[in-house]
């Protein structure tokens, strides 16, 4: 009996949506794109406590939100806010994430490949 419970606490302390972390976050040049909202990307796979994975609607392309520091937060979030410099302002080194009422800055958005173990449902 105490097995089983021991058991269920432990599955129940894993996140539901877990996501494998990079060894590293991509790197490159930095870009500036368009951000128009909560609208403005069709997914996103956060990569712990040091950024997230986006992929932008306008283009269709994945980006890298690096965060700096690391936001305390965002590793066992389950969603997340953009703020950018006025509305329908660029998402770039400006910009900022809220995650659970924590403002977390970015130092950088960068082009990315796609995340890993990232599958579409196509």
């Amino acid at each position: 009996m105490r097995l089983l419970l021991a058991l269920l606490i432990a599955a129940l302390a894993v996140p539901a949506f877990a996501v494998p972390v990079a060894p590293e976050a991509p790197t490159g040049p930095e870009v500036s794109i368009p951000f128009f909202g909560q609208d403005g990307w069709s997914d996103y796979r956060i990569d712990g406590s040091r950024g997230i994975y986006l992929v932008s609607k306008t283009d269709g392309k994945w980006y890298y939100l690096h965060v700096q520091p690391k936001c305390s937060r965002l590793a066992q979030a389950q969603s997340f806010s953009v703020d950018t410099a006025g509305p329908g302002g660029p998402l770039d080194n400006k910009a900022a994430i809220v995650v659970e009422g924590q403002r977390c800055l970015l130092s950088s958005v960068t082009r990315s490949p796609v995340p890993p173990g990232y599958r579409t449902l196509k």
